[in-house]
């Protein structure tokens, strides 16, 4: 069995050791190695476009897809977000590859200095990234794709300035643990 992650920044592990990541943690729980694709700064246009060389050409049995925040950021349409998730499923469909789509992460509202997005409001891209999950998660079920969904991820009663990097993007190892571990479970039960 091998995995490939396709994504951005968030599946790069951006802020972490290598060792700290969410795909590294998997691969080693699931005792074998899987191949991270994040690139940071990525957005699903990207991810579709380079879809056959970081994906189809490894002959993986699975990926997870995992993208959408970048796209917020930059104003993408909703359609067209969706529409780029889906055109990587169809690839995997034609070349027996099992895609897993893990919905993406929200990030920190309450910033009061912003280093990546500096006029962004981050409620309002918390508000879109609800949404994007909710549509993830509808497709997902419509058309019977394996969905993990990471948008709860985060309790309601921690402190979060010990889980977000400076950046209120960027998640710290905890998180990643986390993460993995919903992920790892998640992948078991499909």
């Amino acid at each position: 069995m091998s995995i490939v992650c396709i994504g951005d920044s968030l599946t790069f592990g951006y802020g972490v050791n290598d060792s700290d990541n969410w795909v590294s943690i998997v691969s080693e729980r699931v005792k074998n190695k899987i191949i991270n694709k994040g690139v940071p700064g990525d957005t699903t246009r990207g991810m579709k476009e380079r879809f056959i060389n970081d994906v189809v050409n490894y002959k993986p049995s699975k990926v997870l897809i995992m993208g959408g925040t970048n796209d917020i950021f930059t104003n993408t349409s909703m359609i067209t977000i969706l529409n780029n998730i889906k055109n990587m499923v169809e690839v995997c469909e034609t070349n027996n590859i099992v895609p897993i789509i893990l919905t993406p992460l929200p990030v920190k509202e309450n910033l009061y200095i912003k280093l990546m997005f500096v006029d962004m409001n981050y409620k309002k891209v918390n508000e879109r990234l609800v949404e994007l999950r909710k549509l993830l998660l509808q497709y997902g079920k419509d058309k019977n794709i394996n969905s993990i969904d990471l948008g709860n991820l985060l309790p309601k009663n921690i402190n979060l300035e010990e889980y977000f990097l400076e950046d209120g993007i960027h998640v710290s190892k905890e998180i990643h643990k986390e993460m993995a571990e919903i992920i790892y479970k998640g992948m078991l039960s499909l």
